[in-house]
């Protein structure tokens, strides 16, 4: 069985490998400006959400 050690510089070396082809590197500021609009975005979409499932029941549901 591999050691803890090996198993991890074998595991380095495939995702450095991996990064290596997956093309031209990004600028970090461009790449978490938009990971951060993303999160941004689902953020908003889940506080809609939760507001709506929480609003009082309008006039017109009450008197039913």
């Amino acid at each position: 069985m591999a050691s803890f050690e090996k198993v991890s510089v074998q595991e380095l070396g495939r995702l450095w490998d991996e990064g290596m082809a997956s093309g031209s590197s990004v600028d970090g500021d461009q790449a978490f400006a938009r990971i951060k609009s993303k999160l941004d975005a689902k953020v908003a979409e889940r506080q809609v959400a939760k507001t709506l499932r929480f609003q009082p029941e309008t006039e017109s549901m009450k008197r039913k």
